[in-house]
């Protein structure tokens, strides 16, 4: 009978990490300020949300894994939750504070999770790509389309180019729409594609050592590949492009310094593909990426001195509250409680989850979060560094998470939205498991 459930929660996963990005939700409180909305104040409860909960309650019924050596790990992530969990006490806003916190904590059994469910890598890795390309095909149709139409059971948002305030690309040629996917940001589709591509990656390493691959499974990888990338590229997120070049370029430096050579044919032929789709594009739209790649133009000046503006605001919030900071999930509240005088819009988290968790959980926090990402390079870099050279699944959940890291820098949405919190401890819990399991590739 356990056995039963055992395979219902693996299920249960790989449908999980294929509904992530899905922001379907019933809001049962909206933020408002000054008469605007206020997301960072709005209360939900996610469709994903219910998902996680009947995946916990079947992982009880099923058999334990044992996965060895964690207790450092949990002791770490378990002093930081701590912390953001004591700062409710001293938050501007409690209410809200209450609600970050758990969803904080919603992470953390996102961790405990894949740690004790018995999963198949590979169809997990199918699970990433699927939704990848499910993803990018509503990319490329938003685009292509120039316009998305609200639907509140798929949790889509309507956007329009003509509406002040889009997301979009402008040029002399007009006003273009950043593809969104089902999120609310075209960055938050651009870092998810990002992993969904690593992941994509580290798929065709197993596949090309286990087995000689069917002409069928080429087809079906090479395409998921040239979609999830087009997808990527649609999103016109700098930050997300100049991450993946980097995280392909260490993956060949790897590869040839192991003198790996089946590793390098396939980053060889990504790399084609690279170029292949990166030069229709730009035949196809050529002053858009110019505009994006180079800064140029009005609104590309505003997101520069925009982002400018709120690295200045979390200095002086950090300066301010530098020993216990403002209470978790209460920057926004922050903002508001300095200057009442602005549009609801303009309440805005800075653009680093650095600053960010520094700001809201105080230096001490901020020194935690620091002591996990140390703990991750420390394991992955150093005590790991032969299975980062050998093992697939440990070195791709690797490159994951690093990917996160960089994105952090630029993004704020891994520590101030539902989805980023998740879908954070998801690729580090997966990476925990990688680095402790006797044999990965199964």
């Amino acid at each position: 009978m356990k056995q039963y459930w055992e395979k219902i929660a693996s299920y249960l996963l790989y449908l999980l990490i294929f509904l992530l990005p899905w922001q379907t939700r019933w809001i049962w409180q909206e933020g408002l300020l000054n008469g605007g909305t206020w997301e960072y104040g709005t209360f939900s409860i996610y469709a994903i949300d219910i998902l996680l909960v009947i995946i916990l309650v079947v992982s009880f019924l099923a058999p334990k894994q044992s996965i060895s050596s964690t207790k450092r790990w949990w002791v770490l992530l378990f002093s930081f939750f701590s912390i953001g969990f004591v700062s409710i006490i001293w938050s501007s806003n409690n209410q809200l504070s209450l609600y970050s916190a758990l969803k904080l904590l919603e992470g953390m059994a996102m961790i405990w999770l894949v740690l004790r469910i018995k999963f198949q890598w590979r169809t997990l890795g199918i699970a990433f790509i699927a939704s990848g390309v499910v993803q990018a095909t509503l990319a490329i149709v938003q685009f292509f389309s120039q316009r998305i139409v609200a639907n509140k059971w798929l949790g889509l948002a309507a956007h329009d180019p003509a509406i002040l305030g889009e997301f979009v690309v402008e040029t002399e040629g007009g006003r273009f729409l950043r593809a969104f996917g089902s999120f609310p940001h075209p960055n938050m589709l651009a870092g998810f594609l990002v992993i969904c591509l690593i992941v994509l990656v580290g798929f065709l390493f197993t596949m090309y050592r286990d087995e000689k691959p069917r002409v069928l499974s080429i087809v079906l990888t090479v395409s998921s590949f040239v979609v999830i990338y087009y997808g990527l590229i649609l999103t016109f997120s700098r930050s997300a492009w100049l991450i993946y070049a980097l995280l392909i370029l260490f993956m060949i430096t790897l590869s040839i310094s192991q003198r790996d050579h089946y590793r390098l044919r396939i980053l060889g032929s990504m790399v084609f593909w690279i170029i292949l789709v990166t030069g229709f594009s730009f035949i196809l739209f050529p002053e858009i990426i110019q505009t994006r790649t180079f800064s140029s133009g009005r609104l590309e000046a505003q997101s520069a001195a925009t982002r400018t503006e709120y690295f200045i605001q979390s200095g002086e919030i950090i300066s301010d509250n530098w020993y216990q900071g403002v209470g978790i999930g209460s920057y926004t509240q922050a903002l508001y409680d300095r200057n009442t005088t602005r549009e609801s819009w303009s309440y805005q988290p800075v653009h680093n989850i650095y600053a960010l968790i520094t700001a809201e959980i105080g230096i001490f926090g901020g020194f935690l979060f620091l002591v996990v990402i140390f703990e991750f390079f420390r394991r992955a870099f150093y005590n790991g560094w032969s299975m980062l050279r050998s093992n697939t699944w440990f070195l791709t959940f690797a490159v994951a998470f690093t990917a996160l890291l960089l994105i952090g820098i630029f993004e704020h949405y891994l520590w101030s939205l539902s989805f980023g919190v998740l879908f954070f401890w998801l690729i580090l819990g997966l990476w925990i498991r990688s680095n402790h399991e006797i044999s990965v590739d199964n």
